[in-house]
Order: structure tokens, then sequence, then C-alpha cells
């Protein structure tokens, strides 16, 4: 059985149909939901990464009342304290930042949340020490990518109970056996659309992302929206590079990573959710998503960018459909077998990825030529 974590979604409605998910699928059952709050509440401890964008919910008690339905559901809860930037315990707030931290672990204790996960090393200490009651995760925002820091991070901290490796070492299966051999409890994140390698990932994470600040960029050379601009820049060069070269996991492939002995699965989708209306994108995504790993009939008809968590232009691929182009997309036994050497010879020695980007091209254009075929144009009569 494969087991799932996904984001709350904002609305009991929406919670209650991940619960008949699990009632209509047979090999994969979500366990956990994973939840932060948004920036502008009133328990919101900043150690959070921004991405709740339900800002005009600013008391707790909405969120209280959903948090408790979903663990009377059935699932897990995880608060997420995610972000790795800098404690900055010179500010002056700090110590009212960890007053407020205090009363949501009290808040979060009562309704029965016992799950944590964290990326700054310091806050994992300082939780361990204070709120020993609390089970600690490591969190894919520390962005660990070489055994060596695994191994320094479970001498560190040797009572975090599951890891989050960094999505680029996805396809590296010769470091996730070592992994396992070392006997972490891993959870691989599987539709992170971020790109390979991405030298802004750490900037990123540690950014108000919920945020609409006018005027921000006061000085001209710091804009809010700086990483997702260049990365979507990178991405509109060739977005048939990006499909093909990206860590996202598809249904199709996830029995090769039961098979090295990982169970355990992240979909992300928080950043989507821009009002509480939303809530169904992410359902709808956990449904298509589980749905094809009990057979791939079950989506051969999707869009395949449905499986990307974001893609700058998604909109123009809309027309590549799973059908079309699966069996030219990188076939996941060239990683099994090369996937260390991917850190190291992308492109300089190894171009495979690169030719599938073209196969998928040749598709692409495949089908906007017969679509322009298909496209009436409208005729004007004259008298």
């Amino acid at each position: 059985m494969y087991q799932f974590s996904v984001p709350m979604p904002y609305k009991k409605k929406e919670i209650d149909k991940l619960s008949e998910i699990n009632n209509s699928v047979e090999k994969s059952k979500i366990t956990s939901l994973y939840f932060s709050l948004p920036s502008s509440n009133e328990l919101f401890t900043g150690f959070e990464q921004p991405r709740n964008m339900i800002l005009n919910i600013t008391k707790f008690a909405y969120w209280k009342y959903l948090l408790s339905h979903s663990l009377n559901k059935g699932f897990d809860i995880i608060y997420c304290f995610n972000s790795p930037g800098n404690i900055q315990i010179q500010n002056d707030k700090f110590p009212k930042k960890l007053e407020i931290l205090q009363k949501l672990l009290f808040e979060l204790e009562k309704i029965g949340i016992n799950k944590l996960r964290v990326a700054n090393p310091k806050l994992l200490s300082y939780l361990n020490k204070y709120y020993s009651q609390f089970i600690l995760y490591g969190s894919t925002a520390s962005d660990y990518k070489i055994i060596q820091e695994f191994q320094n991070l479970k001498e560190i901290h040797p009572y975090i109970k599951q890891i989050v490796p960094s999505h680029n070492i996805n396809k590296n299966f010769k470091l996730l056996k070592n992994l396992i051999k070392l006997n972490f409890d891993i959870e691989i994140m599987l539709n992170e659309g971020c790109i390979q390698g991405c030298s802004n990932r750490f900037e990123h994470e540690t950014e108000l992302i919920d945020c609409n600040l006018k005027n921000y960029d006061k000085f001209g050379y710091f804009p809010i929206d700086f990483c997702r601009k260049n990365c979507a820049k990178l991405e509109l060069q060739n977005p048939f590079i990006y499909i093909s070269k990206g860590n996202h996991i598809y249904p199709w492939e996830i029995h090769e990573y039961s098979k090295i002995g990982i169970n355990k699965f992240k979909l992300t989708g928080r950043d989507g959710i821009l009002d509480v209306s939303q809530s169904y994108l992410l359902t709808n995504l956990c449904k298509t998503y589980l749905k094809g790993i009990d057979n791939i009939k079950n989506i051969e008809n999707m869009r395949i960018v449905d499986f990307i968590g974001t893609l700058a232009g998604k909109e123009k691929l809309y027309n590549l459909k799973v059908k079309d182009i699966k069996n030219h997309l990188p076939n996941i036994n060239h990683f099994k077998n090369r996937g260390e050497f991917c850190a190291s010879s992308c492109f300089v020695k190894c171009k495979y990825c690169y030719k599938c980007a073209e196969k998928i091209q040749k598709v692409f254009e495949k089908k906007q030529k017969e679509l322009q075929k298909r496209s009436i144009p409208v005729c004007i009569m004259n008298k």
C-alpha cells in the first residue's frame, strides 16, 4: 500500500472528498495532510513558509475546525515549520515569536496534532528540548543532496523520524537505496515543478510568497517575484526540456520506488490555492494521481502537465496528453542504472533527456498542425 501525504484542503467538503478517494482506489491511501497558517493569522509564528494564500482569515478558529475535522476523518496532520531561513535571535521581536510558537503548539496539542515538519536545524533542537511530546520530521526545504548531509543530520538530530530528500535526488536510485540502508524513513516528493538544480531555491523558500506587497522593490533590484520570473524565463526557453528533465515522478513509475523500499510519497499544491473556493484543485489532483497508480488507462487522456506542480506557460502545453508522450518521456530504467550521474554529467556527457525533449516537441508540433487544420476560418459573404 502506497501512503500519501497531501496538502490539507481549505474546505470541509474537499477534506471529505479525500476520504472518499481512499475508498475508491486500491493500491494507495492518503494517510496524512500537511498544513501551515497564512502569514496574516494571529498564531502564525514566522517559522513557516508563507504558502497559505487565505490571508483574509485572520482568526485561528476557522483552521482549528478544519484540522479537527481532518483528524476525525482518520488523517494525520503534519504542521509545517519548514522555512529554512535564518532565525534572527538578535531581533527585538524574537521573544514574541517564541510566545506565539508556544500558543500555537498548545492549540495544536489540544486538537490532537503531534507531528511537526521542520527545516531550520536550530528550531529542530529547540523543539526537541522544550516540546519533546511532538514528533519531528525533516523538511525537503533543507535541500540535502549528498549522503554525508543525511549522515550528519542523523548524528546531530537522531530524534528526527522522517526525511523528505531534495527533489534533485528523486531519480538518484543509488543514493536513495543507501539512505534506506541507513534506516531513514523516507517520503518522496512527486510533482515538484521546480527546475532541476534551481539556483534560486533557497531564496524562494525563505521569501514571503503569500504576500502582495506594492512598491516592494524600492531600489529597483529586489523584486518580490525575482525567483518566479527567472525560473519561468528558463522554462519558457524550452518547456519540453523541463518536462523531460524535471524530477517529478509519474503514477506509472511509483512501483520502482516501492522495489527499493520507499512507499511514502508527497504531493505538492499549496501554492496553487489562491482562495478557499479553489480547494477542489487539490482533491482533483489527488484523485487523478491515485487513480493513475491503480491503472494507467484511467489517466491516458489527462494532460501531462497536470502531473507537474508548476511549469511556466502550462496552458500552451494543454493538448499534450499522457498517451501522446508517455513513451517519449525519459524511461525510469535509465535513472535506475545511471541516475547518480545526473548531478555531474547532464548535458556535458549525457544528453538523454534532451533527446527525449526533441521527440516530445515533435509530437507537440504535429498536434498543433492538426489543430490548425481543424480550425475553420470565419467567412464573410459580400453581396
